[in-house]
């Protein structure tokens, strides 16, 4: 009985994981690998491995090429903006994501759309399960051994935390243990399939790994190649920021704040020019985990900033500019810097995008530039610090510390907005305030339908901000939508799976 999703080899050479490029891309048997014991001999063998797993995130894994959903975790982070309510399409823009949009693509068991996410996740969780096994009997410093096993626990959990939100129903606090089917725990290299966990348990490995890998990574500084840690591996303030978003979402209140709080000490908030110049450069100083994208690594319209930029040289970008939906940017105070992130009319758009062959709307966001028009190329983050502060002033205000809860997020959005006064609400007017502020901080990265399900919300759409596109304007909370399908090659592999149904 084997999976196809989790059958995978690690591949060194050009520190990359190449994959086959059968009829059936859910087969991941490799072009060319060299054996475990190869990689593994040393740790300087074993980095390259580390290091496929970084450009995993971002290389374009659609054999022939292509792009959208393909485009690394970018393509996921805008799946999870497209299904939320606070990102407008214009346009179809080429029909990228509308299907997502309106709530249709996830719900293939044969759609790209919802075989990627899965077959994403589980190829970074199989290779990390190979870096896990078998590192500890490389030859080399027990530094170097110990960094590489650390990141590979928090990818493996950080994978698992993303799948899980997807594919099963949400964490419910007021429910534990939560029971309800979650996805299969793979914890070593095998080709055997297995049942789905439940939700509980598979939060409970989050949580262990990530507690092994902060250990693991304490007080590793640097790659031993270099003078200091590239923003694409994880470090311990990462795998913090990793465990505050579990807490967060498991509802462990006092644990999420605590370990925000943590994560966000060696990380300053953007100034004024950061804060608007374009979310693509790996040197923002709130950028704390981050790939970083070279003009050889780039992949035609398989880039994050092809779709979610305004000055991008797509069809997408060009006539689908993303928008605000118009009730949020409303709630964006006159002297908040953030609302120059949208335009505050067809005028003021047109006049920030002067070429006349891209569209130019109200609300549309000037938030995200791709640095190179014609090819896409930004550097992609994927944890920045201004979310640490949201984490920790929600997990306060709901774990009743309102003053700490307050005074956290007064020093988030005074940088943002000068005029901001120290917030008098309290209850639930307070994590209202708070829940507002990361919407419009976080717009355009990935997180409004996450939060949706976290928070157990409904999809509620406003009929005057959404485009004709839009035919789903309402999901009510525990609808079956809110769980993506597994894929159709999955279950055909494995019928220990259960499909979402």
């Amino acid at each position: 009985m084997k999976s196809l999703i989790i059958k995978i080899i690690v591949l060194v050479g050009l520190g990359i994981f190449m994959l086959s490029c059968s009829d059936d891309y859910l087969d991941l048997d490799p072009t060319e690998a060299i054996s475990e014991a190869d990689v593994f001999t040393n740790t300087n063998n074993a980095w390259p491995a580390l290091s496929g797993i970084h450009r995993f995130m971002y290389m374009n894994q659609r054999p022939g090429g292509g792009h959208s959903s393909h485009a690394g975790h970018g393509g996921n982070l805008i799946m999870h903006e497209m299904m939320g309510e606070d990102l407008v399409n214009h346009d179809t823009g080429g029909n990228w994501f509308i299907g997502v949009h309106n709530w249709i693509s996830h719900r293939n068991e044969s759609g790209t759309y919802t075989i990627y996410p899965y077959r994403f996740f589980y190829t970074i969780i199989a290779n990390a399960n190979m870096i896990i096994k078998y590192i500890g009997d490389a030859e080399g410093p027990t530094y170097d051994k110990e960094f590489i096993k650390g990141q590979a626990l928090a990818y493996r959990a950080w994978a698992y935390h993303q799948l899980v939100q997807a594919y099963a129903k949400r964490y419910d606090w007021n429910a534990k243990p939560n029971n309800q089917l979650g996805v299969p725990l793979v914890l070593a290299p095998t080709t055997q399939g297995f049942p789905r966990e439940t939700v509980e348990n598979v939060y409970e490995q989050i949580n262990i790994d990530l507690t092994n890998a902060i250990e693991l990574l304490k007080n590793k500084n640097h790659i031993p190649f270099s003078t200091e840690t590239p923003k694409s591996h994880i470090t311990i303030d990462v795998a913090k920021g990793m465990k505050a978003r579990v807490a967060l979402t498991q509802g462990n209140w006092e644990r999420a704040a605590q370990l925000a709080n943590e994560a966000r000490q060696n990380w300053p908030l953007m100034d004024e020019d950061e804060l608007l110049s374009g979310f693509n450069n790996k040197d923002n100083p709130e950028f704390m985990w981050v790939s970083h994208i070279t003009q050889e690594h780039t992949y035609a319209f398989s880039s994050f900033f092809s779709y979610m930029s305004w000055n991008r040289n797509s069809t997408n970008v060009r006539n689908n500019p993303k928008k605000i939906c118009g009730n949020l940017y409303e709630k964006i105070s006159d002297t908040d810097l953030r609302k120059q992130w949208f335009a505050s009319s067809d005028e003021e758009a047109r006049e920030r995008q002067p070429n006349t062959s891209y569209t130019a709307v109200q609300y549309m966001s000037f938030k995200i530039m791709a640095p190179d028009e014609a090819s896409g190329r930004g550097d992609l983050c994927y944890m920045r610090t201004a979310e640490m502060y949201l984490i920790e002033a929600e997990a306060l205000a709901r774990a009743g510390i309102e003053g700490e809860a307050r005074s956290v997020l007064y020093d988030l959005i005074s940088t943002r907005d000068s005029d901001y006064e120290l917030s008098t609400k309290s209850g639930d007017d307070l994590i209202e305030e708070i829940l507002t502020h990361r919407r419009i901080e976080l717009w355009g990265e990935g997180f409004r339908w996450l939060d949706l399900k976290r928070l157990n919300l409904a999809l509620e759409r406003d009929p005057e901000s959404h485009a004709t596109v839009t035919t789903t304007w309402e999901i009510p909370i525990n609808d079956i939508l809110w769980q993506y399908r597994i894929p159709r090659a999955e279950i055909n592999a494995n019928p220990l799976i259960i499909q979402n149904d």
